[in-house]
């Protein structure tokens, strides 16, 4: 995790997942089924005429420690079926970067956000305090994206 006052907040998560990339790679590009999975997020809606590729865009409400907000997002990497990066453009900006890697007939996934929270030095602080949750939230996450990809 990144220290100081300036610069994103990282989380990082890894998961093992009993399925082929390319079922994962269809799970975690399904963007109205997100919520799914990402138990925090909600109502997802595809902005762009687009439904794959760079340029997709998409939002979604997230609830995460009573905060609410709408989060839009912009796929700014698209490496079928191995990563994927979306820009977050709401009140917490930055990216999300999910790379996949093929692990015999299952796939590990690598997660990282790096999330710019508003308000500066306080809003970082806070941000910071909270990273531990966020990062069980999105371990939860991954768990059940893990079950839901294993039932082919």
């Amino acid at each position: 995790m990144a220290s100081g006052l300036a610069g994103p907040v990282a989380i990082e998560i890894t998961q093992l997942i009993p399925a082929p990339i390319d079922e994962v790679w269809r799970r975690i590009t399904d963007w109205e089924r997100l919520g799914d999975w990402m138990l925090e997020a909600s109502d997802f809606v595809v902005l762009s005429d687009q439904r794959e590729g760079v340029g997709v865009e998409a939002e979604a409400t997230v609830r995460i420690a009573g905060i609410t907000t709408r989060d839009k997002v912009r796929v700014s990497v698209w490496e079928p079926p191995r990563r994927l990066v979306i820009d977050h453009l709401g009140w917490v900006s930055g990216s999300g970067d999910m790379a996949l890697v093929p692990y015999g007939a299952e796939t590990f996934l690598y997660w990282r956000e790096e999330l710019v929270p508003p308000l500066g030095a306080l809003g970082r602080l806070g941000l910071l305090t909270f990273a531990p949750v966020m990062k069980r939230i999105f371990a939860r996450d991954a768990k059940i994206l893990a079950s839901l990809a294993g039932q082919m």
